[in-house]
């Protein structure tokens, strides 16, 4: 039998690593806290009494200052030009439910500012991600004088020139990696552009769009600036998965408290179609419901309907753009479990899936992919790409592993690539099908580059071993200001041993998940677990779990969401 090692454990799933608790030393700098909740803020990266004040209070300090961005002055003087000579600006954004809420964002800002817009969001299979010649003329037909990007961009050098050869002009907010020489654009706003101060590079697109509302609004709106604007920033940012720290987590907190009161008609609609309560909506309410609702309009049609659903004064067409978007949304789980149940097995069928995924197929829908690429890296613990395929096309997208850099890496395959651009752990790519082989070769060598002994494989992270009694009382209060959780702020994560396993039954609609009834501590918990099939005879069980509320039935009642277990 293998020894555990200290500070492990190991479920019926995969390994979990235990953390080391804080020494007394580091505890006393957080300031007066119960030794839990000081281990958690330390495994956040906090140090100070002063950080701990500012991340729980969410404090106005984390909100930075928008002209500390690269070319935000030249930004706002071209927009007040746009203004002064009633010019038509072009809003235009990606189509993903980041660009999407970051389109409808600055259209309802510089209405405020007071400029005619033209909202466009391209195709994602007709036309790709950013700027296309196609679509550079279509808006000089209609009259633009100026493009504002949202979301894309950054590497968009022809396009760009085009529109200065046909007499428009370019603001760029961007958030991706910039990677080769900057297009000649009037303006780039992008935290992660050459010679940037900027003190956060993790906003998201929507926050970039954001940041120059925060600009052009705030010298005249004072404090009612983000007004009807965070609600739209705290989806983006959360559907995105950016890391919920620093900004962002001032963006989706504050965010958080405008979309419990909404009054956007569509979101109102698209909560209640989907089972949201607003008055309780938090981070997964965002991530599970809302985002994915919005961004399948982009991945199987247009996600134009997204837009309009965020703008549309009208309920009669709020009801059926929501329709649409919940059938939308269905085929999109469905085409996904397919795909992935498809690359799953070919994976196993050639005998695990070595230090890369690379999985495609004519079959599968573009728009998907992405969502694939995500499962098969969390299942295998290596970073993955999959594809589809039309005709000698291939059009990519990648999720990464721990400590992979998808857009470096992409970077070093350029001249294989027709256009690849994105984050460090989500990035797409297109190029023919001929440069595959040699492009996987490539891709390996740069895993085994950037990681020498191989990626690590799926481990889990536990942040402390406790009783469940320890998580009652002034406990539990202090780990809900630890909200919002996602990327970079994760729910935290609980080891409790030797728990009574008093019923166990099926949900959902094909019965796989389960339902819980524990004891521990002279107490009854319940508790969840999804997509987790239950070893039969298990009466007593180690379990990891986070804490989360359940509002079903309208109560608000304490519940544990199993990630793993292992009998006792």
């Amino acid at each position: 039998m293998t020894a555990v090692p200290p500070h492990a454990f190991h479920g019926r799933k995969k390994p979990w690593r235990i953390a080391e608790p804080i020494n007394p030393a580091d505890a006393k700098e957080l300031g007066d806290l119960p030794s839990l909740i000081a281990d958690l803020l330390h495994h956040r990266g906090l140090r100070t009494a002063d950080e701990v004040h500012e991340f729980l209070d969410v404090s106005e300090s984390l909100l930075e200052d928008p002209e500390s961005l690269p070319d935000m002055g030249l930004a706002l003087e071209r927009l007040e030009v746009a203004r002064d000579r009633d010019e038509l600006v072009a809003v235009y954004g990606d189509f993903d439910a980041d660009g999407v809420t970051g389109t409808a964002l600055l259209v309802r800002a510089l209405d405020r500012f007071g400029i005619r817009t033209l909202p466009y969001i391209p195709h994602r299979v007709e036309e790709g991600h950013g700027l296309n010649p196609v679509s550079v003329r279509y808006l000089r037909e209609q009259g633009v004088n100026l493009i504002l990007t949202v979301d894309c961009g950054v590497t968009d050098t022809d396009p760009i020139a085009l529109a200065r050869s046909l007499g428009m002009d370019t603001i760029v907010t961007d958030h991706h990696t910039v990677s080769g020489a900057l297009p000649n654009a009037t303006a780039i706003i992008n935290p992660r552009a050459p010679g940037s101060v900027y003190p956060f590079d993790h906003l998201t697109g929507v926050g970039m769009a954001l940041k120059l509302a925060q600009t052009l609004l705030e010298p005249t709106d004072g404090a009612e600036w983000a007004e009807s604007l965070l609600e739209l920033a705290a989806i983006g940012t959360v559907t995105d998965m950016a890391p919920l720290v620093h900004e962002n987590r001032y963006i989706v907190h504050r965010g958080l408290d405008q979309l419990r009161r909404t009054t956007t008609l569509g979101l109102q609609v698209l909560m209640r179609a989907a089972g949201v309560e607003a008055p309780t909506l938090g981070s997964d309410g965002v991530g599970f419901a809302i985002g994915p609702r919005l961004n399948a309009a982009g991945r199987l049609d247009h996600a134009m309907d997204a837009y309009r659903l965020l703008m549309t004064k009208d309920p009669a067409e709020a009801e059926a753009l929501v329709v649409q978007l919940e059938r939308h949304n269905d085929q999109r789980r469905y085409l996904t479990d397919e795909a992935f149940e498809a690359c799953r097995q070919a994976i196993t069928q050639a005998g695990g899936p070595g230090d890369l995924i690379l999985e495609g197929s004519p079959e599968y829908n573009p728009g998907i992919v992405g969502l694939v690429a995500g499962r098969l890296a969390e299942e295998f613990g290596v970073p993955a790409a999959v594809y589809a395929l039309d005709g000698s096309v291939v059009r990519a997208s990648s999720r990464g592993a721990p400590s992979f850099h998808w857009a470096q890496a992409l970077a070093s395959c350029h001249d294989l690539l027709d256009r690849y651009g994105g984050h460090a752990q989500a990035a797409g790519f297109t190029c023919d099908a001929i440069r595959l082989p040699e492009l996987r070769e490539r891709l390996l060598a740069v895993v085994h580059e950037r990681l020498p002994g191989g990626p690590v494989g799926p481990e889990g992270y536990i942040d402390a071993e406790v009783a469940l009694p320890q998580l009652m009382g002034t406990t539990l209060q202090t780990l809900r200001r630890l909200e919002p959780f996602g990327v970079g702020n994760p729910a935290p994560v609980f080891l409790t041993k030797d728990v009574l396993v008093e019923d166990v039954r099926t949900m959902g609609a094909d019965g796989q998940h389960l339902r819980l009834r524990l004891r521990s501590g002279g107490a009854t918990w319940v508790a969840v677990a999804f997509r987790q099939p239950w070893q039969p005879g298990i009466e007593r069980a180690d379990i990891v779990y986070s804490l989360d509320v359940d509002h079903w039935g309208g109560t608000p009642r304490l519940r544990l969401t199993i990630h793993d277990y292992a009998p006792a």
